[in-house]
């Protein structure tokens, strides 16, 4: 046999998984239908997807098509490159003993034949495998034999792995890199994460490759959240998705929702039962059968009263994308109903990249959805005005909105306080824009904002939100950078050794008014790369300023990196509190919502964790808030009546008296950020104030006047509606968790 080449094993060994490697495109159809509903069409989309072309999802298709490529070739060189192919895709699909099985016996061949290999690849070759054990020990100790500290780093306790054949023979591949690349970053990474799992961190790390345990630590200490997500029966075992916690039933208690992205992934429905727990009522509500979205958000699209569902999908399969989206109209009787065709809604178009508000000001919900465009492959921006009548016309053209980029995430803002929502697009090809609506002229048109509104950067970005950080009255912007094919770990080694990319860095956008934004990522402590997929904003510490969760991560195996959470200190700076806080679960997270779900006035945060491979699926996790000050607080609930029923972007200020003088907290009627969607009530931290003196609402509609409301108190719940004299207060009495019946799991 000839020398195989360093570049035909770097495709194979440097787990190329950028989505963008797609070179062929499908068939698309851009054109509506006239099916009464979506699950057909979703359903038959899907099918006519080439697994081949898909590199992060149809891995159990993919696995099978290779097999048979595999039996069928007789080459030898073509041979040994087909079964490491094969043998990376074993371990996409989750059957990692036979994806090892594969690798040792191809790696067998190699030396047998002696052939050479050059460092890299060899390096290569040593990693992936010390990749495949180190996926093998976590699905025997962290997904078999699941509990709630299994991979929160630091690992300790019962986190620490029983079973320890696939982290020790991790080790032994990462220490053979490292002999002869002592500065290979990633391996050394991995290599002290495998020791965390032995519970061997950090004496017997070798002292050369050892990390600073400091590192693993938070300057800022906060009391420990409590993943309460097995208690509830509601921890679903399965890949990266989107989630929505709010209250679907109108009995005054938030429920949520979930979704996968896996193509046979179902949609998944968990009612608050009102007594700390909740019951799966997934195919009570109509769900079953609405597959495979990475993301969703809630609405009331028809000024019903009746929270609705808008599922998205074909995120991330690039050309091959072409898989509609699904609006589903909540009954009111405890189901859903597919209205997208009759809606008009139906566009053949990849995204997870959706906003709703009201852009015309007519008192109805809009929508707007940023589809992903690559190359030749254009799919633009869909606007969707609302007719009133429960059905929308497309005026994407007519308002200006025809940019075509691979969109990742879109807010809709008021960033000029004239009440017209603007609206924020994230790209991860070519920079961010703000567009501002030019309703305040009187004219059906998005134009750029001008050159004080400096808002582009980093080039490549995913989530983005916006929120009042420092409580001044305007809405600020938060943006996070993110690269499919980088690896996160070697990012969280440079950020620790000083070598930080600083063109990853996330960006937070000061709203000064008058349309200047002025970046202070690096004054308020945006100073560490974090890949970010989900994210959103609340309020842990139930102070009054709004804190922020990042769930990080990348499709590549070795994206072991802890989300991450970060404390506002009173609009001043942010603080990383990820480990003392037990956030820092090192699987790969995605869709996030904060939501007081139990009615004890403090925020909590349900977080989807799992990857994009198809074995690559994990424990969700349900953070409990502790409120370990025991801070005050209030929760409102606005309704709309010359505004949208649902008060979506209306903008309200608290007036309290804490220590005698007057504090104000600003807060946006929104679901939060563009990965995740926050519950729509204000569940708003008071600190130590003991007197609401008043709130004031700037109702998102023309001409309405700002109204005060009075004769509120703290630690209770208010709901506000429009054009009425007093706040009514609302039944809000707390409760505990209490264990569920069994655990919904899908692997």
């Amino acid at each position: 046999m000839t020398n195989l080449s360093a570049t035909r094993f770097l495709l194979l060994f440097l787990l190329a998984l950028s989505f963008s490697n797609c070179k062929k495109e499908a068939s698309t159809d851009s054109t509506l239908t006239t099916e009464t509903d979506t699950r057909q069409l979703v359903k038959e989309a899907y099918a006519r997807v080439n697994p081949m072309m898909i590199q992060a999802t149809f891995n159990a298709e993919r696995v099978a098509i290779m097999k048979n490529m595999l039996d069928n070739e007789t080459d030898p060189g073509k041979k040994i490159n087909l079964e490491l192919e094969y043998a990376f895709e074993l371990l996409k699909v989750g059957k990692s003993l036979e994806s090892l099985k594969q690798y040792e016996s191809t790696y067998s061949t190699i030396v047998n034949n002696k052939i050479a290999l050059d460092p890299m690849t060899r390096r290569n070759l040593y990693f992936v495998i010390g990749m495949a054990y180190l996926r093998h020990g976590e699905i025997e100790n962290c997904v078999q034999n699941h509990n709630h500290e299994s991979c929160f780093i630091p690992i300790r306790g019962e986190g620490v792995h029983q079973l320890q054949v696939g982290s020790r023979k991790a080790i032994v591949q990462f220490e053979t890199i490292l002999k002869e690349f002592p500065d290979d970053l990633e391996a050394k990474y991995l290599l002290n994460l495998a020791y965390q799992t032995l519970g061997e961190y950090p004496d017997k790390v070798p002292a050369a490759w050892r990390i600073d345990p400091s590192w693993y630590t938070n300057k800022v200490k906060i009391k420990r959240f409590e993943d309460i997500a097995p208690i509830l029966g509601i921890n679903r075992n399965t890949r990266a998705g989107g989630v929505v916690m709010e209250d679907f039933t109108n009995d005054g208690w938030l429920d949520i929702v979930v979704t996968s992205w896996n193509h046979n992934d179902p949609t998944l429905f968990y009612l608050n039962n009102g007594d700390g727990t909740f019951s799966d009522k997934s195919a009570e509500t109509g769900l079953i059968g609405h597959l495979g979205s990475l993301h969703l958000n809630q609405t009331d699209f028809n000024n019903d009263g009746w929270m609705d569902l808008y599922i998205m999908r074909g995120a991330w399969y690039m050309k091959q994308g072409d898989i509609p989206n699904t609006l589903l109209m909540n009954t009111g009787k405890g189901t859903f109903v597919d209205v997208t065709i009759k809606a008009g809604l139906t566009h053949h178009a990849g995204t997870q990249a959706s906003a709703w508000a009201d852009f015309n000001l007519d008192g109805w919900l809009d929508l707007v959805v940023a589809n992903e465009s690559i190359g030749d492959y254009r799919r633009g921006i869909d606007l969707y005005i609302n007719q009133q009548n429960g059905t929308f016309t497309h005026e994407s053209a007519a308002y200006g909105l025809t940019q075509n980029e691979f969109f990742k995430g879109c807010v809709a803002v008021d960033a000029n306080n004239d009440r017209y929502p603007d609206i924020y697009f994230s790209s991860l090809t070519n920079g961010n824009m703000l567009m501002i609506n030019q309703g305040f002229k009187g004219e059906k048109a998005f134009l750029p904002a001008g050159p004080t509104a400096n808002v582009k950067a980093p080039m490549s970005s995913f989530p983005c939100w916006n929120f009042d950080y420092d409580n001044d009255g305007n809405e600020d912007l938060f943006v996070s950078a993110f690269s499919n094919d980088k690896s996160p770990a070697i990012m969280w080694m440079q950020d620790h050794v000083g070598k930080t990319d600083k063109t990853f860095l996330p960006k937070l956008y000061h709203n000064k008014g008058n349309m200047v934004f002025e970046d202070v990522s690096d004054q308020m402590g945006l100073n560490e790369v974090a890949y970010t997929m989900g994210c959103s904003f609340g309020d842990i510490n139930v102070d009054g300023f709004l804190d922020y969760y990042l769930a990080t991560g990348n499709p590549l195996y070795q994206s072991l990196v802890p989300n991450k959470m970060y404390l506002n200190i009173e609009g001043r700076k942010f603080e990383d509190v990820s480990y003392s806080g037990g956030f820092a679960n090192i699987q790969k997270g995605h869709g996030v919502s904060f939501g007081d779900w139990d009615h004890d006035g403090d925020e909590d945060l349900y977080a989807v964790i799992g990857g994009a491979y198809d074995g690559d699926f994990f424990y969700n996790c349900f953070f409990d808030n502790p409120n370990e000050h025991n801070n005050n607080w209030v929760v409102l609930k606005l309704e709309g009546t010359k505004a949208n029923k649902a008060a979506v972007g209306a903008r309200v200020t608290i007036s309290t008296q804490e220590n005698g003088k007057e504090r104000k907290i600003c807060r946006t009627v929104t679901s939060g950020a563009s990965f995740g969607a926050n519950s729509l009530a204000l569940e708003v931290g008071l600190r130590k104030s003991t007197t609401i003196n008043s709130v004031t609402v700037q109702w998102p509609c023309k001409e309405c006047p700002v109204e005060e409301f009075k004769g509120m108190e703290i630690n209770k719940a208010y709901g506000i509606v429009q054009g009425t004299s007093a706040p009514k207060p609302l039944e809000y009495n707390a409760v505990k968790p209490t264990a569920s019946k069994g655990q919904h799991q899908i692997h």
